[in-house]
């Protein structure tokens, strides 16, 4: 997975930096979710009425931002708008969604009567 463009709602125009309508985030690594002690930004959890919910832990979100951030910087995102900042969220989070479908093929996992492998059926 590489780099991710999230594009915001309108154009931010902070002092000392260039206009910017679009926030750069670079794939988080293992040192980012493990080795940082972070883990993941949103879990499901189960709401006691058979179903569930995702849970989001703003500051694992802000943390993870702090260190993901490739341009315009971390430090020129505080005036961006809750919208802006739900859509670097939704991103953030699609970082740790595995991909729907499968490419791999169906493994045999049957046995013989004595563990050895089924043969196969040709």
């Amino acid at each position: 997975m590489a780099a991710k463009e999230v594009i915001l709602s309108r154009r931010y125009e902070v002092p000392g930096v260039a206009p910017f309508d679009r926030v750069t985030l670079r794939e988080p690594t293992y040192a980012d979710r493990y080795m940082s002690g972070l883990g993941l930004p949103q879990e499901w959890q189960p709401n006691g009425r058979g179903g569930g919910m995702v849970v989001t832990y703003p500051e694992v979100v802000d943390a993870y931002l702090q260190r993901l951030i490739v341009s315009p910087g971390y430090e020129h995102i505080s005036g961006i708008s809750a919208t802006d900042g739900g859509r670097l969220e939704a991103a953030l989070a699609g970082f740790f969604l595995e991909p729907t479908g499968s490419t791999a093929s169906p493994t045999n996992l049957s046995s013989g009567s004595d563990g050895s492998p089924a043969a196969s059926p040709e």
